[in-house]
C-alpha cells in the first residue's frame, strides 16, 4: 500500500473552503446574529416578492460566527476522510481488477487504457508545445487540433493492440497445428481505399524468417495488417482470395479470435501500449483470456526472461527506450507461443545496438521456438545474418527477391554525394554553440555540447539512442531570434546565431507541425505568418505552393483539400521542411529526416536539404542513418552521453571507436533461446471471463429506469414536499445512496456495448483528455473546456459514447486528483447527459449550421449542468439558519426560490456563465477542426467481407486508422 498526500491536501483544502463558505452564507443572508457580542451591526434588508423570506446581512456575532464554524465541521470531516481513503488507495490498480472480472470488464479496461493513456497525453502537449514554440505561434485553442489528433493516433494504436490479444473474444481455441503450416496465401487481395496490394503465393514455413521490403506505401503495412485480421475487421478494409491462418480463414475470422496463434508487433510500439506497468503488458493476453493470476505471473517471468527483459518488468512503459519497448512488444506478442510472428518496422527508431538485440531475438524465436517470423523492413540490409527468404513489392505484386534490396546502392534512386566544400578559415559561423548543457527534472541530456555550423554546409550529428541529439537541437532552436547576442541554455552554455539569422527546427514528431486540416490550409497559414514576420509585406499569391514545389523536386505532393496526416511519410516530412523553410532560415536543424522512408523517399528528402543548404543555409541533421549522412557529403559529428565536439571534426581514436561503434552493421550474437515449455493445464483449460450483454429492450428499461431515478436523486430538496414528514427526512440520505446504485446500474447495462476494441481504446483516450483539462481547470472559475470536448465527441460518436465518455472522464479525474467521494455519482450523470445530449440532436444538420447548434446547447448545457449538480447539495451547503437554507415541510415555492437564489449568486451568474462561455468560445475556434478529426477515425463495424466506412460532411475526409 502506498501513500499519496496529494489528495490528502486537496481534501484539506476544500475542508477549509467549505468551512469559509458556510461562514458566509450565514453573513450574507442573516444568519450570525445569535448572542453577544456582536461584532459588526449590518444593515438588515429583506427582499421583494418572490424572496420575501429571505432577509440579508443583520448582526454579526462572535458566537453566531462560531455556531457557522460548528456546523459546517461534520461535512469537511467527511472531506477530509475521503481525502484519506483517496490517498491510501491505489485507483489504477482498482481498474486492473475491474477489468479482469467482474459485470464492468469493457469500462473497467477503457478506464485502464484511459490511465495508460496519461504519460502519452503528457508528451504530447509537450510536442504540441515545442512545435508551436517552433512555428511562432501562441499555444492556445487552436492546440486542442494537433493535440486530439495524436491521442485520436494513439487510440488507433491500442485499438489494435486490444484486438490482437483477444479483447472481446467468444471463440473457443483452435489448434494452432494445420498441414498447410502457419499461414498460407494463395491469389489474395488486400484492399483499402482504393489501394491494393495482390498475393499470388505466399507460404513461410515455420522456423524461418522471412523479410519483405518496399517502398513507402507500396503496401508492406497492409499486408501484415491483412494476415493479422485487422485490414478487414478494424481498418475498413477488404481481404479476399486464399488467407488461412493456422487453419482459420482470416476473412471470416476476426483477430481477437486468433490472438493465440499470431502475435503481431506493430510501428511504433511505445504508442500501442494499452497498460502502464510493463508486466502488466505482457500478460495482458493472458489477462484477458482469464488466466488464473499465478499461472499468468509465471509465464509472464519466464518469456522475459528468454526476451531479456526480466528487468524491466516492474518499470513503467512510458519510461522505457525505443529498443526496450521493441523487446517488450515482442515479449507481449509471444506470450501465448504463437505459430506466427508478424513484426513491423522494428528497426525504425534504434541504433546499432538495439538493432542488434531486436535481431537477435527475432532469430532465436526463429530457430530454437519455431516460431515463423515476417518482417517489413525498409532497413533490411541488418537482417541479412538471419533472413531465410526475401520479398518484395513491385508495382502493387508481392514477389521473391533474390536477396536485400538497399543491401548495396540502389541504382534506381542514388544520393548523389555532394562535394564537402573546404571552408576557409575566415568564413564566420551562422551557429555557435559553446558548452551547451540540458537538463530535465533533474536529469542531465546534454552536458559540454559545442559545435560550429557554417552557411551552406550539412552536419549529420550522430549517436546511439539517448546521446542527447534531440535535446540538443531543441535547445539550439530555441536559441532563435539572438542577433549575435547569444543566449543561455535550458541550464548552461551559449548559443549564439550571426546576422540576426533565425534557426529553424523541424522535430521528430514533424507531424505536429500540422495544426490544419488540409494542406492548402497549411500553406495559406505559412504565408500568413511569413507575412507578420515581414511587417504585413504582401507575397506573390502562391509563394507558399512554390517554395514546396522547389523542395519538393520531382516528387508530387498534393496541395489541395487533402489532410496532411493522410499523406505518405516522405511527402509529410518534405511539407514540413518547406513550412520551416519558408522564410529562408540561417540554420536549418532536422531530427530523423529518414525515419520510416523508402529510397525513394530518402532521395526527395535528401534532395530537400541539399535545395536548403545550396540556398544558403547551414542543415544540421541527427541520425542513425549513416548511409544517407555520408550520400549528403555531412560533416559528421558523433555525440555520446550528451557530450558533442567542438566545431571540427574529431579524430582522435576515442571518437573513431565511437563512429564505428554507432556505423557497423548490426549482428545477432546468441542469447538464450525461447524454447517454451507446454503450456500448464490452468492456461491452456482457462475460460475467457463472461461478460453480460443484455437484450437491448432490456437495456434500454434499464438505462430509462436509472436515469430517472438519477434525476430524481438530484431534485431530492424539491420532492420532498410532496412527501410525508418522515420520509422526506430519510430522502436526503436516500438520495446519497441512490446516485452510485443509479450509476453502477448504467454502467452494467451499457459495459456489454463496450466491445469493441476501438470503441475502449477510442473512449480511453478521450478519457483521458478529458481528465487532463478538467484536472488543469480545476479553480479557475468556470474557465472548464472539458465541455466543448464532450459535446464534439458525443456529436461525433453518438449519444452511448457521449454518456460513457462524461462518465468516464468524471471517474478518470477524479481518481487522478483523489476526489473521489459522495459527490462523485452526481458529477458522473451530470457530464454523461451533457456528452449524450449533444449525441441526440438533429444529425442532418451540418456546417456553419451545425456549429450554431452545438453552441446554444454548449451555453444550455452549462446553465442546466450548474443547476442540476447545485440543486443536490444546496442543503448541505448552506446549512440551517439562513434565509436561503432548504428548510423540510416548507411550501415547494419557498424552497425552490430559496434554491434559485443560492444558485444565482454562487455559480449561475459567475461559475456557469463563464463555462457557457468558454464552451462556445471553443467551440467557434476548434469545432470544425476537431469534428472533422472525430469523423476520420470513427469506429468502423465489419463482418466477414464487409467494410464500413466513416464519411464526415467534408467529401475530402477520408478514413484512416494509422497504426
Amino acid at each position: 500500500m502506498t501513500f499519496r498526500p496529494a489528495p490528502l491536501r486537496a481534501a484539506a483544502a476544500l475542508a477549509v473552503v467549505f468551512i469559509a463558505a458556510r461562514v458566509i452564507y450565514r453573513i450574507l443572508f442573516n444568519g450570525t446574529g445569535i448572542g453577544e457580542p456582536v461584532l459588526l451591526d449590518l444593515p438588515a434588508m429583506r427582499l421583494p416578492a418572490p424572496y420575501s423570506h429571505v432577509v440579508l446581512l443583520g448582526p454579526v456575532t462572535g458566537p453566531g460566527l462560531w455556531a457557522a464554524v460548528l456546523s459546517a465541521l461534520p461535512i469537511a470531516g467527511m472531506f477530509l476522510g475521503f481525502g484519506l481513503l483517496n490517498a491510501f488507495v491505489d485507483v489504477a490498480r482498482g481498474f486492473v481488477h475491474l477489468a479482469r472480472r467482474g459485470p464492468m470488464q469493457g469500462v473497467g479496461r477503457m478506464l485502464v487504457v484511459a490511465w495508460a493513456a496519461l504519460p502519452a497525453l503528457s508528451d504530447a502537449v509537450t510536442s504540441v508545445r515545442l512545435a508551436f514554440r517552433l512555428r511562432g505561434e501562441k499555444f492556445g485553442p487552436r492546440a486542442l487540433v494537433p493535440i486530439l489528433e495524436h491521442t485520436l493516433e494513439h487510440a488507433g494504436r491500442v485499438a489494435a493492440a486490444l484486438e490482437l490479444r483477444g479483447f472481446g473474444s467468444r471463440a473457443e481455441h483452435r489448434s494452432k497445428n494445420d498441414d498447410d503450416g502457419p499461414l498460407l496465401v494463395l491469389d489474395a487481395q488486400f484492399r483499402i481505399g482504393d489501394a491494393q496490394v495482390n498475393v499470388p503465393g505466399f507460404t513461410p514455413p515455420s522456423g524461418s524468417i522471412t523479410v519483405i521490403t518496399g517502398p513507402t506505401g507500396s503496401g508492406k503495412s497492409t499486408i501484415l495488417r491483412g494476415i493479422a485480421g485487422l485490414l478487414s475487421h478494424v481498418d475498413g478494409g477488404e481481404v479476399s482470395g486464399t488467407v488461412s491462418v493456422a487453419g482459420m480463414d482470416r476473412a471470416a475470422t476476426p483477430p481477437r479470435d486468433t490472438a493465440r496463434v499470431v502475435g503481431v508487433v506493430l510501428q511504433n510500439p511505445r504508442a500501442a501500449f494499452a497498460t502502464t506497468k510493463v508486466r502488466d503488458e505482457i500478460s495482458l493476453a493472458l489477462e484477458l483470456r482469464g488466466v488464473p493470476s499465478t499461472a499468468a505471473k509465471a509465464r509472464v517471468l519466464e518469456v522475459a526472461d528468454r526476451i531479456g527483459v526480466a528487468a524491466l518488468l516492474d518499470r513503467n512503459v512510458s519510461t522505457l527506450s525505443a529498443g526496450e519497448a521493441t523487446l517488450v512488444a515482442i515479449a507481449a506478442a509471444v506470450v501465448e507461443n504463437p505459430a506466427l510472428l508478424l513484426v513491423d518496422e522494428p528497426l525504425a527508431d534504434l541504433d546499432t545496438k538495439a538493432r542488434g538485440h531486436v535481431i537477435a531475438v527475432l532469430h532465436a524465436l526463429a530457430r530454437d521456438a519455431g516460431v515463423s517470423v515476417i518482417v517489413a523492413e525498409h532497413r533490411a540490409e541488418a537482417l541479412v545474418p538471419v533472413a531465410d527468404s526475401w520479398w518484395t513489392i513491385d508495382d502493387g505484386t508481392l514477389i521473391p527477391a533474390a536477396g536485400a534490396p538497399g543491401a548495396s546502392p540502389s541504382p534506381s534512386a542514388p544520393i548523389q554525394a555532394r562535394q564537402i566544400p573546404s571552408l576557409p578559415a575566415d568564413i564566420a559561423p551562422v551557429l555557435t554553440a559553446t558548452n551547451l548543457a540540458v537538463h530535465r527534472k533533474g536529469t542531465p541530456l546534454v552536458r559540454d555540447a559545442s559545435l560550429t555550423l557554417h552557411r551552406g554546409e550539412v552536419v549529420a550529428l550522430v549517436g546511439p539512442n539517448g546521446a542527447g541529439k534531440s535535446s540538443l537541437l531543441v535547445a539550439l532552436a530555441l536559441g532563435e531570434g539572438s542577433g549575435g547576442k547569444g543566449r543561455g541554455g535550458e541550464s548552461g552554455g551559449v548559443v549564439t546565431t550571426f546576422d540576426g539569422g533565425r534557426v529553424a527546427l523541424v522535430p521528430d514528431a514533424s507531424d505536429d507541425l500540422f495544426t490544419r486540416d488540409t494542406v492548402a490550409g497549411e500553406l495559406r497559414a505559412a504565408e500568413r505568418r511569413l507575412a507578420r514576420r515581414k511587417n504585413g509585406r504582401q507575397l506573390t499569391p502562391g509563394y507558399a505552393a512554390s517554395h514546396l514545389a522547389r523542395l519538393r523536386g520531382d516528387v508530387t505532393i498534393p496541395i489541395g483539400h487533402e489532410h496532411p496526416r493522410d499523406l505518405s511519410a516522405g511527402e509529410r516530412r518534405i511539407l514540413a521542411i518547406a513550412l520551416q523553410t519558408m522564410d529562408s532560415p540561417e540554420v536549418l536543424l532536422i531530427d530523423e529526416p529518414t525515419r520510416g522512408l523508402d529510397p525513394a523517399a530518402r532521395t526527395a528528402v535528401a534532395s530537400a536539404l541539399k535545395a536548403a543548404a545550396d540556398s544558403g543555409a547551414a542543415v544540421l541533421i541527427a541520425t542513425h542513418d549513416h548511409d544517407f549522412a555520408h550520400g549528403l557529403g555531412a560533416r559528421i559529428l558523433p555525440m555520446r552521453d550528451g557530450v558533442a565536439p567542438s566545431a571540427l571534426e574529431d579524430k582522435s581514436p576515442e571518437t573513431a571507436s565511437a563512429v564505428a561503434a554507432t556505423a557497423q552493421p548490426a549482428t545477432a550474437p546468441r542469447i538464450p533461446a525461447p524454447t517454451y515449455v507446454d503450456a500448464p493445464s490452468d492456461i491452456t483449460s482457462a475460460k475467457k471471463p463472461h461478460r453480460i450483454r443484455l437484450p437491448r429492450g432490456v437495456e434500454l428499461s434499464i438505462l430509462a429506469a436509472a436515469n430517472l431515478l438519477a434525476l430524481g436523486a438530484f431534485c431530492w430538496p424539491l420532492l420532498a414536499a410532496a412527501l410525508p414528514s418522515d420520509a422526506a427526512a430519510a430522502l436526503p440520505y436516500a438520495a446519497l445512496a441512490i446516485a452510485p446504485l443509479a450509476a453502477v446500474a448504467v454502467v452494467v447495462s451499457l459495459d456489454g456495448s463496450v466491445r469493441s476494441a476501438h470503441t475502449v481504446a477510442l473512449l480511453g483516450v478521450l478519457a483521458a483528455v478529458g481528465s487532463a483539462v478538467r484536472v488543469a481547470s480545476t479553480g479557475v472559475g468556470g474557465v472548464e473546456a472539458v465541455f466543448i470536448l464532450l459535446i464534439l465527441a458525443g456529436r461525433a460518436f453518438g449519444a452511448r459514447f457521449g454518456m460513457l465518455l462524461g462518465a468516464a472522464t468524471i471517474a478518470l479525474s477524479s481518481a487522478l486528483w483523489g476526489g473521489i467521494g459522495p459527490w462523485t455519482p452526481f458529477q458522473i450523470f451530470a457530464c454523461a447527459w451533457v456528452g449524450a445530449g449533444a449525441g441526440l440532436l438533429p444529425r442532418r444538420v451540418r456546417g456553419r449550421a451545425e456549429l450554431l447548434m452545438l453552441c446554444g446547447y454548449g451555453a444550455v448545457a452549462s446553465y442546466l449542468f450548474g443547476l442540476l449538480t447545485n440543486l443536490w447539495f444546496w442543503p448541505f451547503a448552506v446549512g440551517a439558519g439562513t434565509g436561503i437554507s432548504y428548510e423540510p415541510g416548507a411550501p415547494l415555492a419557498t424552497n425552490l426560490s430559496s434554491f434559485l437564489l443560492y444558485s444565482l449568486v454562487t455559480s449561475t451568474a459567475g461559475w456557469d456563465t463563464l463555462r457557457a462561455v468558454t464552451t462556445v468560445i471553443g467551440i467557434v475556434l476548434v469545432g470544425r477542426a476537431i469534428l472533422a478529426a472525430f469523423r476520420r477515425v470513427k469506429p468502423v463495424s465489419s463482418a466477414g467481407r464487409q467494410a464500413v466506412q466513416a464519411h464526415s460532411a467534408q467529401a475530402k475526409d477520408r478514413l484512416q486508422l494509422k497504426v
